[in-house]
């Protein structure tokens, strides 16, 4: 069983979400949905690979994303702000962490691109709240929501390898993957196996008394054999962020296998001793540079198809704190890399200036990260735009249009719909709702419940 890093803070709101979390037995989640994208690279069919990296507690973007260019990041940083001499060139006037190093290759290569300036269209400086609010892709808070990757299933053809009715969720079952669409479960080999004449037992204990829970374990049996057939293996001596990454990509080359992923990752709440150039956010980052190498790696055979989304449900406040770290926020970069994503800087720059910044403190968003998500699912996948904007993420024409030009020009796409093919409506309350752990969580308790 993976231990969690120790956290340099003391948000409550962030110890109550890794507490529940936690008793799921999460250090890094993650989950994949079986569904093979009809969109060829490279005269290959249906090999798109999507993965989307959640960092969950407000990764601090602006440590991320230099913004060298802009004179009130390092005045309203001081000594917490990155030093142009320490960080890595990238274009545009941004600087990169010095801890990316893998990452400034690929983006070199025109693999790796970022929006500097996105938030969420609900702007609490909750990690409760936002984190819903991503997940489960709607305009705000909504107790029962679905989430919108099962929505985003609900959407794609049926008779792909693993597509109808199948999502795969790993150590955890998140929310932005709860909804109509069954979910597997599967746990990676941080945890012994038992043999099967030791299973054997426990499945007439489940056929008697709870029917259900056997047949979702017998599923996720089934899912750990396609794990162990695309040859995965835990590497006990690499962070288990990393081995997560190498569980991503052995399941999404297996013959097969998932197509879609989600991966979440805990740790990143930095309200104090952030440590930005030694110290846990350094180390943070030097892993999920680890990680992205090693995916690029394990995934050459179809990086070209592949595009990875890394987001966070809000960032960190532009100024420093007075113990040497940073607040809630609202605006942060969105991390885009594979050999699908069209490389560079995409989208404007708000200011860091106090005028320029939310209430003197928040980098202002110039897009909705809903925007984001369609242009990739939109460019990528060939998601029909109707469905984007009534089903996977309703009521968002408006208020979220979609951000094109994330995803190089593909050889083949999607067929347009027939000029008579129905207009999709946008789903009823009772189509969207679905119990949350959130929900369940505030009410057990006693929280506020929106």
């Amino acid at each position: 069983m993976t231990r969690p890093l120790p956290l340099p803070h003391d948000c409550a709101d962030h110890l109550l979400s890794l507490t529940r979390r936690g008793l799921m037995g999460l250090s890094v989640g993650l989950f994949s949905s079986a569904f093979l994208g009809e969109r060829a690279r490279a005269n290959t069919l249906s090999e798109a690979r999507l993965l989307i990296v959640i960092l969950r507690g407000g990764m601090d973007g602006a440590s991320l994303l230099v913004p060298a260019f802009d004179p009130a990041y390092y005045a309203a940083r001081g000594a917490l702000a990155v030093p142009p001499e320490a960080a890595l060139a990238l274009s545009g006037g941004f600087l990169l962490h010095p801890a990316m190093r893998d990452l400034q290759a690929l983006y070199a290569a025109g693999e790796a691109a970022f929006v500097p300036a996105v938030g969420l269209p609900l702007q609490t400086h909750s990690h409760f709240e936002c984190q819903e609010v991503l997940e489960n892709g709607l305009a705000g808070s909504r107790p029962g929501a679905s989430g919108w990757v099962n929505r985003l299933l609900s959407v794609l053809p049926g008779g792909e390898p693993l597509r109808d009715g199948r999502v795969l969720a790993i150590n955890s079952n998140p929310l932005i993957v709860r909804g109509s669409e069954p979910v597997l479960d599967w746990s990676s080999t941080w945890f012994p196996r038992l043999r099967p004449t030791a299973l054997e037992p426990l499945h007439q204990i489940y056929a008697a008394r709870d029917p259900e829970l056997l047949a979702i374990h017998r599923l996720g049996l089934e899912v750990d054999a396609m794990a162990g057939a695309g040859g995965y293996q835990n590497d006990p001596t690499l962070p288990p962020v990393v081995n997560g990454f190498r569980g991503a990509a052995r399941l999404l080359t297996t013959a097969g296998g998932p197509r879609v992923a989600v991966l979440t990752i805990d740790g990143w709440d930095t309200h104090a001793d952030q440590g930005v150039l030694e110290g846990h956010f350094a180390e943070r980052l030097s892993t999920l540079d680890r990680a992205l190498g090693v995916l690029r790696h394990d995934l050459a055979g179809v990086w070209d198809s592949t595009a990875v989304v890394v987001t966070t449900e809000f960032g960190r406040t532009i100024p420093a704190n007075g113990t040497r770290g940073t607040d809630h926020g609202v605006g942060m970069p969105v991390l885009l890399v594979g050999g699908a994503v069209r490389g560079g800087i995409h989208g404007d720059w708000p200011g860091c200036r106090p005028a320029e910044l939310l209430d003197g403190y928040d980098l202002r968003p110039t897009l909705d990260l809903r925007s984001v998500f369609k242009g990739v699912l939109s460019g990528h996948l060939g998601v029909d735009q109707a469905q984007l904007d009534t089903v996977v993420f309703p009521d968002s024409a408006q208020t979220a249009p979609t951000l094109h030009g994330l995803i190089v020009e593909t050889t083949s796409r999607r067929p347009a719909p027939a000029a008579d093919a129905p207009v999709p409506r946008p789903l009823t309350d009772a189509q969207l709702s679905v119990p949350t752990p959130i929900l369940a969580y505030r009410q057990q308790n006693g929280i506020f419940v929106p």
